[in-house]
């Protein structure tokens, strides 16, 4: 099962769907319930457990950057009711306490796209779709946006651009 089916069906849990509608009524259903469901999901635990550190403004950002000069920073943005953000969630949060359990120079947050105090800082970094990942160092980006799949994949990318210390 992937990910995605596997977040999906966590959302729908032990819900029967009704049968026999037809495909105009089902998708009625779906449209009146599946936002229902979604938040019923997040808010019934799985933000909390998988919640990194908020950055709320572009402000707070900019102190981060400067607090973490030497270490590399990682930002998830992230948004309520995007499957693809709950899919990889777990991922993430993984691969931060990881990175913290092996005291790497590593740093997480996440950034919330609809909370109106990030507006300016989504445009900035021209945000246009979640989950994205971007990483910093130096007060600088580092790299692309990272794709990864698995924890595995993303702590290698990581640990490829994080700061060498200097000798």
């Amino acid at each position: 099962m992937s990910m995605t089916q596997n977040i999906v069906r966590r959302i729908f849990g032990d819900r029967k769907l009704p049968e026999n509608l037809s495909n105009e009524e089902y998708d009625k259903y779906m449209q009146d319930n599946f936002p229902k469901w979604m938040k019923e999901f997040e808010d019934g635990g799985f933000l909390e457990k998988t919640k990194l550190p908020p950055i709320k403004s572009e402000e707070e950002f900019i102190a981060k950057l400067q607090e973490h000069k030497d270490e590399l920073m990682v930002i998830k943005y992230w948004k309520h009711g995007c499957i693809p953000c709950l899919t990889f969630a777990e991922m993430y949060k993984e691969a931060a306490e990881r990175c913290s359990k092996e005291k790497k120079k590593i740093v997480w947050y996440s950034v919330d796209t609809k909370a109106l105090s990030t507006r300016q800082l989504i445009d900035y970094q021209l945000i246009s779709g979640t989950p994205t990942i971007q990483t910093f160092t130096g007060q600088k980006q580092v790299g692309n946006e990272i794709r990864a799949v698995n924890a595995e994949e993303l702590l290698k990318e990581l640990d490829r651009r994080v700061p060498k210390s200097p000798s």
